[in-house]
């Protein structure tokens, strides 16, 4: 759920004083329904309705429409068979306990999470080491330990932020200085980070200026005394090497660490979740006298549903010849020309309009295919096959004034790319879903 009325990717680039540090943050969210929102299915009525003749003649029976013109195909949200997330057997198996740190914000008090030193979260292997990026932090054990604790950090400060459940962004500037301490960068003024929390909340709330439980209408399930609030169910790490250039002078090393996590909530009476996607960097150039921080964030209730499979497989249609394309990471995307500049930086690629918001955009978490599937609350969901990805899904959501949200999570190996496109028409979504679907590629 993204951070506008509708849903969108915020990005803020600030330069920072002392080191002269560069400092790129990505903020991010799937979309979701937002309470008051009409749920009925976009798609219109029935295609194959009858009316009566004039002269009370008999029927006559409107053509079929045409492909990719309907959601008809798609499987609506009361078709969808949803499961609980069973947030219990995740903790067994991660271990996870009361941590070192004691929270608070307006609905109580909580710990921090904490894990074992054998719990998998802290002990999984990167998906990747590169050797020079190691070497140039200090070696492989030095490495092994930076990583970890930007991986322990995406879950205590952004996952798992105090300023999550806030009704504003007003405690923004509590975040850098613990942060910034944790993962050693005290050569660093935590003030030259300040702004960018201050401009995008860590709570991924889509509405600026009002907090996720407002937007979402919910309330968080009574905190446990002294243990933690959310669930860890799935993390991953790795190392890469930076080349010089882009976007130090010198080359450096990214250490990148994805989260996805879970806070039970109530919403509607009834028991719900609210999902927590993150992925965070931390770029060190080499030498250590600049430094970058980037992540992007998908949060909202979640809607899951046993097995991906059952959503049903539709066929895309055609990518008009004048789309432009997004590339990010391995995939490439077409969305329609005309939208604005296109934007690229770490972890995402957008298009923004003249008011700095992306109207379409990629942001990517490296995180396995969740199980069970966790979508948003869509109106319409379906599946296609795309070569070279394992599974691709796609979720209509309403967005409020704005207009509706195309959701397309494709997941390629340990890699989940978000593509979203924002403020379409109930006339135009089910066309351009299926357009954006055809123009999905995957390379390498």
């Amino acid at each position: 759920m993204n951070t506008m009325a509708t849903a969108r990717t915020t990005t803020r680039r600030t330069a920072l004083t002392g080191l002269g540090a560069l400092g790129v943050m990505t903020t991010a969210g799937a979309c979701s329904l937002l309470p008051g929102e009409d749920e009925t299915p976009a798609g219109g009525a029935d295609p194959t309705t009858s009316d009566a003749g004039s002269d009370g003649g008999g029927a006559t029976t409107e053509p079929a429409p045409e492909p990719g013109t309907t959601f008809g195909e798609w499987a609506a949200r009361e078709d969808l068979r949803t499961v609980e997330l069973d947030l219990a057997a995740a903790d067994e198996r991660t271990g996870l306990g009361p941590g070192e740190l004691e929270r608070k914000d307006r609905f109580g008090a909580w710990a921090s999470p904490g894990f074992p030193e054998d719990s998998p979260v802290l002990s999984a292997e990167p998906l990747a080491l590169d050797p020079e990026a190691a070497e140039a932090l200090g070696g492989d054990a030095v490495a092994r330990d930076a990583l970890r604790g930007v991986l322990v950090q995406a879950i205590i400060e952004i996952a798992d932020s105090p300023l999550l459940l806030e009704s504003d962004n007003s405690r923004s500037e509590e975040v850098a200085p613990p942060l910034m301490e944790a993962l050693g960068l005290d050569a660093f003024d935590p003030a030259a980070f300040a702004p960018m929390f201050e401009e995008v909340p860590l709570s991924g709330t889509p509405v600026p200026g009002e907090g996720l439980p407002e937007v979402y209408d919910f309330e968080p399930a009574p905190y446990p005394e002294g243990g933690p609030r959310m669930s860890v169910l799935e993390t991953s790490s790795l190392l890469s090497r930076l080349p010089a250039g882009a976007p130090f002078s010198a080359a450096g090393a990214a250490m990148i660490a994805s989260v996805r996590g879970a806070v039970p909530i109530v919403r509607e009476g009834e028991e719900a979740v609210l999902r927590r996607e993150v992925s965070f960097l931390l770029g060190i150039e080499d030498g250590g006298m600049n430094a970058l921080m980037s992540y992007v964030i998908s949060t909202g209730p979640a809607l899951a549903i046993a097995d991906a499979e059952e959503l049903p497989l539709i066929e895309p249609t055609e990518v008009p010849e004048d789309w432009q394309e997004l590339t990010l990471g391995r995939l490439v995307a077409a969305v329609p020309s005309g939208l604005g500049q296109v934007e690229e930086v770490e972890l995402s690629a957008s298009v923004r309009d003249e008011s700095g918001s992306a109207v379409a955009a990629i942001t990517l978490y490296r995180l396995p295919v969740a199980s069970p599937y966790q979508l948003g609350p869509a109106q319409h969901a379906a599946r296609v096959e795309v070569g070279g990805a394992d599974l691709v899904t796609a979720e209509l959501t309403a967005g409020g004034e704005a207009g509706l949200i195309l959701t397309v999570r494709v997941h390629v190996g340990e890699e989940e790319y978000h593509v979203q496109v924002n403020g379409l028409s109930e006339e135009e979504a089910p066309v351009i879903a299926h357009q954006v679907l055809a123009g999905l590629r995957v390379e390498g």
